[in-house]
């Protein structure tokens, strides 16, 4: 296990998968005491799921895992077939790496991860609740996430943060208003006043800004509750839209998640890619963020 709330949704989603099929499954929580960023984990907190994983000394656990346990890694297996995550074992020990940022790795219990993943109003602040009943209440409610921060870090922007940029919501916009006539947005970002200046939206749109750092979350419960969705390259939105359950649902979604490597099988088959081109130029290494 490692990474924010949306990475740990996916892993923990391939758990449940998993255990299915190989019931002495267990996720591995070790890394996750020395993971400072984000909110570390948070699967207990949000979804008050039972505390079944296990956690050992981190040394020790990748003493063990190297002598004893045969390691699968997801970026070297056949992710067409995922064969790997099918077939037995005869070496009883098998340890699993990787992120399963796919719905692919989960479809055949989608409907128990869905109760595993179910909101609790109750931990949610007033404002939150206010907001959520009005949600609720608008047929015409679209979420639109806007992710930066981390994403404008060089080290970051050259694979998933050059991705979504103006263009790319300018054309996600206009093409959910031409399919869902009135559209009222609810923006959720980490940087609202770059979405304040720049989204090409009227004055009904709601800015989401009051849930930081540990109320995060809160934001992916809102977005689950609006009638569609236009999300970013993010994990944290992509779970927002498909933990939407309007079956007439739109969701919005960029044609690609990086720029180094393909990413064939993250967008639902349902979702509709939007074009994410915005032709930098060398002198503009930032163009239009």
């Amino acid at each position: 296990m490692t990474g924010g709330l949306g990475n740990q949704m996916f892993i923990y989603a391939m758990y449940l998968n998993m255990r299915r099929r190989f019931p002495n499954t267990r996720i591995d929580l070790s890394d996750m005491v020395h993971y400072k960023v984000h909110n570390g984990y948070e699967m207990h907190r949000v979804f008050k799921l039972p505390e079944d994983e296990f956690c050992i000394n981190q040394k020790v656990k990748k003493v063990v895992e190297f002598l004893f346990f045969k390691t699968i890694l997801e970026r070297k297996q056949n992710l067409d077939t995922l064969e790997a995550y099918r077939r037995p074992y005869l070496w009883p020990l098998i340890y699993f790496k990787g992120f399963y940022q796919s719905e692919r790795y989960f479809v055949d219990v989608a409907g128990e991860v869905r109760e595993a993943f179910a909101f609790h109003p109750e931990l949610a602040s007033e404002q939150t609740r206010r907001l959520a009943e009005q949600i609720k209440a608008d047929a015409l409610a679209v979420s639109l996430h806007v992710r930066r921060g981390d994403y404008l870090q060089p080290s970051v922007w050259r694979n998933t943060g050059g991705v979504c940029c103006l263009p790319y919501y300018k054309r996600a916009i206009a093409e959910m208003q031409r399919r869902v006539g009135g559209a009222h947005f609810y923006v959720f970002s980490d940087d609202p006043e770059w979405c304040r200046a720049n989204l090409p939206l009227d004055e009904t749109a709601v800015f989401v800004d009051w849930n930081k750092k540990a109320d995060s979350w809160q934001d992916m419960m809102l977005m689950s509750l609006c009638r569609h969705n236009i999300i970013c390259n993010s994990t944290f939105s992509w779970w927002g839209a498909w933990l939407n359950n309007n079956p007439g649902k739109t969701v919005l979604a960029p044609d690609r998640w990086s720029l180094l490597y393909p990413t064939p099988y993250l967008n639902c088959p349902s979702w509709i890619p939007v074009s994410t081109e915005t032709n930098p130029t060398k002198h503009d290494p930032l163009p239009h963020i």
